[in-house]
């Protein structure tokens, strides 16, 4: 059996895809080329978790002027509603290399954005004999403790019937609301990606549960590509952090990593134009330093990358309270005072002084108070060391997280430390751009 391309017109992607079995699985994919092109290694876009095949019509469009372009969905991915939660991502993979092998692909280039970065990675290191050229962007080498917990917490508000609430957070984690200004996403693209996120329908609930435990059951990524790799990212992605990418990227022995500026994890709809641009440009094997909006790296600067996300500011006033209320009757059942270290949009430092708090019993339901401030924040507590405790903030309200922004703004409650060189990475990102640039 072999791969028949279609013609591309600018309703192809509204139309019913193409289902093939693979054994009790299905595969739905679509797949165009020019003429001129047939004979060349196609890329193949793997769907993720937020996307569908008409996500991807810019990108379409714009690539398939070098290569024919396969999106695929596999089971439980995209908009494939089977579900597969027996699945991991090595299965995945696999069942991926049988589907390629059965439409007689000797050769691919794959493509993966956010969760579809690990399936792609996955099957790029099993069958290196397979791949041309990989692109991967949102990739982390080690998922860390406080993204795991982001999940775990994301599961539990969507089991819980809070869809409102897991709208809201999807939004605030993946569109980085410290950086609007930057990233000028507007309020209809936040609003409409909210509406989404709050009106999933059960078979989408039970595909978002599947794959938010297939990246919880990723201990660490199961080994490097050896193809030639794009590793990218947005200059303020605050979920996958562009250090996390950079860190990827120096593992592969044939990747370049790049900086997409002015975006965060969903860059390929804030900067459109330069993402494709980027993505095509690598398939064409152009030179990516002369693609306008993007920064790319060497490994040295890659490893030495600064890891923090977002500036982190000193209260002026630190003391603070941290509360909790009780399961059964609502009644307050921790009421601890703290002083806070520091803080960014995204969490905070916080030292206290009862030794005998049991922090394990309440990592989950504390909620910071600081004095002087309106401000009440939930918060996850993913580290403590003798007496300071580690937390993320449960961000999953427009209202709080704006508040929040503001409180952090406001030289009358919080100063910049004057003692931290750059302060963030995406400081130091920039940095490089510009002495580069100049």
């Amino acid at each position: 059996m072999s791969l028949t391309y279609e013609a591309y017109t600018r309703s192809s992607l509204k139309q019913p895809p193409r289902t093939d079995i693979i054994g009790t699985w299905r595969v739905e994919y679509l797949a165009f080329s020019l003429p001129e092109n047939a004979h060349k290694t196609p890329l193949i876009v793997l769907g993720g978790a937020f996307q569908n095949f008409n996500s991807y019509k810019y990108c379409v469009e714009q690539i398939l002027q070098a290569v024919p372009v396969i999106l695929v969905d596999l089971p439980s991915l995209g908009n494939n509603s089977q579900l597969a939660p027996q699945l991991g991502m090595e299965d995945l993979a696999d069942l991926l290399f049988l589907w390629t092998t059965k439409m007689g692909l000797e050769k691919v280039s794959l493509m993966g954005l956010s969760l579809g970065s690990v399936l792609a990675s996955t099957y790029a290191y099993k069958q290196p004999q397979a791949m041309h050229k990989l692109i991967v962007t949102g990739i982390l080498v080690r998922p860390r403790k406080s993204w795991r917990m982001l999940l775990e917490e994301s599961i539990k508000v969507l089991d819980e019937g809070r869809l409102d609430e897991f709208g809201q957070a999807v939004v605030l984690y993946l569109i980085n609301h410290a950086r609007l200004k930057e990233t000028e996403v507007s309020d209809i693209t936040r609003k409409l990606f909210h509406r989404q996120m709050r009106n999933f329908h059960e078979n989408e609930q039970q595909r978002y549960r599947i794959n938010a435990n297939r990246l919880m059951e990723v201990e660490s990524i199961l080994g490097y590509p050896e193809c030639e790799t794009l590793v990218a990212t947005g200059e303020f992605d605050s979920f996958t952090l562009p250090w996390e990418n950079a860190q990827f990227a120096v593992r592969c022995p044939n990747a370049i990593f790049a900086v997409i500026k002015g975006a965060d994890h969903v860059a390929q709809l804030e900067k459109r134009d330069e993402s494709v641009d980027m993505f095509a440009s690598f398939l064409r094997g152009d030179d990516l330093s002369a693609v306008k909006g993007i920064q790319v790296f060497t490994k040295a600067e890659c490893e030495v990358m600064e890891r923090r996300g977002e500036p982190r500011f000193i209260p002026n006033n630190p003391n603070a309270n941290v509360i909790s209320f009780s399961a059964v009757d609502g009644s307050l059942s921790v009421d601890m005072p703290v002083k806070i270290r520091d803080m960014s949009f995204f969490g905070c430092v916080l030292e206290y002084e009862h030794t005998d708090f049991p922090l394990e019993k309440h990592a989950r339901d504390l909620i910071l108070c600081p004095e002087g401030t309106a401000l009440r924040i939930e918060m996850l507590v993913f580290e403590q060391h003798d007496n300071t405790m580690r937390c993320l903030f449960k961000h999953g309200n427009f209202v709080i997280a704006e508040e929040l922004k503001i409180l952090l703004d406001d030289e009358l409650f919080f100063r910049q430390p004057a003692d931290q060189d750059g302060d963030s990475g995406r400081r130091k990102v920039a940095a490089l751009y510009h002495e580069q640039a100049s």
